[in-house]
């Protein structure tokens, strides 16, 4: 790994724990958006003419090995100096992950071994702001992915082509939308036509890959899908149906970095109308 193509370990005798990667992967939550909702329609209208997403706060864990106090000090206080100049700072990961972030703030220090045994071991986190998004939104198209399928389909493309699948829990799904007051002049309220909100449902997933390559594409692919203006077509396997939907956030992330990587994460979906068309 390298910051401003210094390489950690060689400059700074550190690494970046594995930790990290639950952060690092962790989709953006998309910024907010404008919509009408009247007590005399189902659900609401949402402005989805755009996709834009917030900063996102990336949190790293770093271990530095150091044979005596001062060592640790020269070596973290140059490291500060190189993520502390203004700017953004450029962490290039290998395998195709590259991120531009800025400096925001130390969260922990914590010294795994004492400075005054040989050989000793400090970690600290540091939080880091990322206002461009690294992933590729070229990348669109899956590889690989997973022989179970036909549980969920965004626009058509099957969940298991991206190596994705449910994580087992449906509720949030199956849920009735709640309903709204009864549209009233005032005086007299209207109780013969009943309408419902709209939903927002949180989705727990599992994704895995055979290759760390392939997980990266698969991740960056499945979060294009959703990454765009307008509605979505979302098929739900649980209600046999397909209803619109459009992506508001990634809720968790929780990473395992390996030679076959894989997650469990949750993606949150709002469906403006709760109409469920016949496949």
């Amino acid at each position: 790994m390298t910051i401003d193509g210094k390489d950690i370990l060689s400059t700074w005798n550190m690494a970046l724990l594995k930790d990290s990667f639950s952060s690092l992967f962790k989709y953006p939550k998309r910024k907010s958006i404008n919509y009408t909702n009247y007590a005399e329609t189902d659900g609401i209208t949402a402005d989805l003419r755009k996709f834009e997403t917030e900063s996102r706060q990336v949190t790293l864990i770093f271990m530095i090995k150091h044979s005596s106090e001062n060592d640790f000090y020269n070596k973290y206080e140059d490291f500060f100096e190189t993520i502390n100049d203004a700017g953004y700072h450029t962490f290039n990961l290998e395998n195709g992950l590259i991120y531009k972030f800025r400096y925001d703030k130390t969260q922990s220090f914590t010294p795994v071994r004492l400075f005054n045994v040989s050989d000793g071991a400090t970690s600290f986190t540091i939080n880091f702001i990322e206002d461009e998004i690294a992933i590729d939104r070229g990348i669109t198209t899956p590889s690989g992915g997973i022989p179970l399928k036909d549980w969920y389909k965004i626009n058509g493309i099957d969940f298991g082509d991206f190596g994705v699948h449910p994580d087992g829990k449906i509720g949030e799904v199956l849920k009735y939308p709640d309903a709204k007051d009864s549209f009233t002049d005032e005086r007299v309220y209207y109780l013969n036509i009943r309408r419902l909100k709209h939903k927002e449902v949180i989705i727990p997933l599992w994704i895995h890959a055979d290759s760390k390559t392939e997980f990266i594409r698969n991740y960056q692919a499945f979060y294009n899908v959703f990454a765009e203006a307008g509605k979505l077509s979302l098929y739900i396997k649980e209600i046999g149906a397909t209803t619109y939907c459009y992506y508001l956030d990634c809720t968790s992330y929780s990473m395992n970095w390996s030679d076959k990587p894989g997650a469990h994460f949750s993606i949150k979906l709002a469906i403006p109308i709760v109409t469920w068309l016949s496949q």
